[in-house]
C-alpha cells in the first residue's frame, strides 16, 4: 500500500513514493514506547529479546523502574505528538495517562499545564508549543523544537525541518503573545518576512529560514 508521508497544508513531496506496510508506524511507535519505559542498559540485547518474543508469540514484560523518572525530551514529545495530534483538542486526563505510561514526572506535566493555563480540554498544538517552550531557552528554540517534531516533509531532513506557514504562524503567535518582551510590531515583522519566504518555498517555513538569520529576531534573547 502506498502512503504519503506529508501532513499539513502547504507541504509537498518531490521524491519517489515508497511502499510502507500499514502496520509499521504503530509497530515502531509501540516498540519505542516500551523501550523508553524499560530504559534497558543494552538496547541491542533488549531489542533481540523483544522481537524474539514477538516472533514466537510470547508475552514480553515491560517493567519500568518506578524510581527512574524520565525527563521530557524532543523524542518523547514526538511520541506524544504522534499519538495525539490527529485531534485538535485532547482531554487533560488523556495526556496525563500517556505521560504516566512513559514514566514521566508528574510535576513536569503540572508545570506545563500551569504555564499554559490549560483546562480540561486542551488544544493540542498549544500544549505542544508549551512543551517546546519548556525544553527551549527562548521562543526561537521552542519553534525549532516544534518544527523538528511536526516536520511535514520527509525530504526536509535534519538539521533542517519544515512546517506550513499557517502552522508556524499559529505557534509563533501563541508563544510570542505570552511573552511580554515581544511587541505586536515585532510579531508582525517576523510573520511578514517568513510569509514571503514561504510563498517562494511551497508554502512552508523551514528552520533554516530563521535559525541563523541575522535579519530576523523572533524574540529579544536570540
Amino acid at each position: 500500500m502506498s502512503r504519503s508521508n506529508s501532513s499539513g497544508s502547504g507541504c509537498s513531496h518531490t521524491g519517489m513514493s515508497v511502499h510502507i506496510p500499514q502496520e509499521l508506524p504503530d509497530f515502531l511507535l509501540q516498540f519505542t514506547k516500551d523501550a523508553i519505559r524499560a530504559q534497558p542498559e543494552d538496547i541491542i540485547e533488549y531489542s533481540t529479546a523483544y522481537f524474539t518474543a514477538m516472533v514466537k508469540g510470547q508475552p514480553f514484560s515491560v517493567k519500568p523502574n518506578p524510581e527512574t523518572k524520565l525527563e521530557l525530551t524532543n523524542e518523547i514529545l514526538g511520541i506524544l505528538h504522534s499519538q495525539l495530534s490527529e485531534r485538535e483538542t485532547v482531554r487533560k486526563l488523556e495526556i496525563g495517562l500517556i505521560w504516566k505510561s512513559l514514566n514521566m514526572p508528574e510535576n513536569t506535566l503540572n508545570h506545563i499545564l500551569s504555564m499554559g493555563k490549560f483546562g480540561e480540554e486542551i488544544e493540542w498544538n498549544k500544549f505542544l508549543a508549551s512543551c517546546c517552550s519548556y525544553l527551549g531557552k527562548n521562543v526561537k528554540d521552542a519553534l525549532t523544537q516544534a518544527c523538528y517534531i511536526m516536520n511535514c516533509d520527509s525530504n526536509c531532513k535534519p538539521p533542517d525541518a519544515c512546517v506550513s506557514f499557517e502552522t508556524f504562524r499559529f505557534l509563533y503567535t501563541y508563544l510570542a503573545v505570552g511573552n511580554e518582551n515581544i511587541s505586536q510590531s515585532q510579531i508582525d515583522r517576523v510573520l511578514s518576512y517568513l510569509q514571503k519566504r514561504a510563498i517562494s518555498n511551497n508554502g512552508v517555513v523551514k528552520v533554516s529560514d530563521f535559525i541563523n538569520n541575522r535579519k530576523l529576531r523572533l524574540d529579544p534573547t536570540n
